[in-house]
């Protein structure tokens, strides 16, 4: 059930039994092994708020950093718990939030198949090696568009960044080329934003085709 138990997991399950008992509710989904299945279905790694970092392949070196704790003993990935979503207490607190690693607490096997505990799990020197590899490749292409997306189209017009306090610095002509890729595939079949069409007149006066057609899908 967990080291302790999660407060609110425990009194929804009883309140979801005694609902059943009474008529008022429907019989509450349990796994194979009986646990509340809605609580116990999804795993630490898939609501871990450092997950990000896992799939970048940026791991923390000593605790206290705040990038993904599996190098040093987390088996968040391969234990099905909602700590990291629902907190410990109140929706506050929980292992992998406050800085320490997930040992398993909540699952049948523990404690003996989770030790010795603040150590790497085997399984993770392959997955963490292949989260490295393909992460750093990501993280430089989001990188990438992250830049783009902090300059105001109007900088790129003008060819400067005008603010007094801004230090940016221009994009190299690569950049630019991957961007001008980039924005050709995001625009592809989709109209690109601002008035593309002229105003026609109407028997109603004069209106914009792209606006009009918007309007009358939000009527629907």
């Amino acid at each position: 059930p967990g080291c302790s138990p999660v407060g609110d997991n425990f009194t929804e399950t009883v309140a979801a039994i005694l609902l059943f008992l009474q008529g008022l509710g429907p019989l509450p989904e349990f796994d194979e092994l009986g646990r509340p299945a809605w609580l116990f279905r999804e795993t630490v790694h898939r609501q871990c708020t450092r997950g990000g970092y896992y799939e970048e392949g940026v791991f923390a070196d000593e605790y206290g950093d705040r990038e993904c704790l599996v190098e040093l003993g987390c088996w968040g990935p391969v234990v099905q718990c909602n700590i990291t979503a629902r907190g410990a207490i109140n929706h506050l607190g929980g292992c992998m939030n406050v800085g320490g690693v997930c040992i398993g607490c909540t699952m049948p096997g523990f404690p003996d198949r989770f030790s010795p505990f603040y150590k790497a799990p085997p399984g993770s020197l392959l997955s963490s090696t292949q989260a490295k590899f393909y992460g750093a490749l990501t993280r430089r292409l989001r990188r990438l568009t992250n830049l783009y997306m902090n300059r105001e189209t109007e900088w790129d017009a003008a060819g400067r960044v005008p603010s007094g306090w801004g230090r940016v610095e221009e994009p190299s002509l690569p950049v630019r080329l991957v961007h001008t890729i980039y924005d050709r595939l995001r625009l592809r079949g989709a109209e690109p934003p601002g008035r593309t069409k002229p105003a026609e007149r109407y028997a109603g006066g004069y209106e914009v085709p792209a606006v009009v057609a918007r309007q009358r899908r939000q009527k629907r």
